[in-house]
């Protein structure tokens, strides 16, 4: 009976703890403020993760990581939102190759998908920059079946 009411406050806990962190990344990306010096003319990345689990946010991280990473060797300050898209749309294959092979390493074999266009995005804050919600160009990677929390 002891044991019973130590594994019931332990799942208290958990389940408290967990809520505290649910709220905290809610008002954290749904931040009122707005700063009016956001560039529309950017081309941002999305990743939305098969599901909440958190193995499937874990594999959305690396993913992003290993785009980011990759984004990092090749963009050289465009001089035009045109310019831009051109760059990213010459890469997509490297791109989706990029994140089959990010996948494979990590055991997972699931769909996806990759593309390039307007994207519905939630308020999302960025350093000290609040971005707001809507449509915005973007790097779109969809991860199953895309039910999970996006990164940005």
């Amino acid at each position: 009976m002891e044991l019973m009411r130590v594994i019931q406050r332990y799942l208290y806990l958990f389940f408290t703890a967990a809520m505290l962190l649910a709220g905290w990344e809610y008002q954290w990306t749904n931040a009122s403020a707005v700063n009016p010096e956001i560039p529309r003319d950017a081309i941002r990345l999305r990743i939305l993760a098969n599901s909440d689990a958190p193995g499937d946010q874990w594999i959305k991280r690396k993913i992003r990581d290993a785009i980011v990473a990759s984004m990092n060797e090749w963009v050289n300050d465009p001089e035009n939102l045109q310019e831009a898209r051109a760059e990213v749309q010459k890469r997509l294959p490297e791109l989706r190759q990029l994140v089959a092979q990010t996948l494979a390493k990590y055991g997972y074999s699931g769909q996806f998908s990759l593309e390039l266009g307007e994207v519905d995005f939630p308020t999302k804050i960025y350093g000290n920059r609040v971005y707001p919600a809507g449509k915005y160009e973007a790097l779109l990677v969809t991860l199953g079946e895309g039910k999970g929390q996006s990164w940005w």
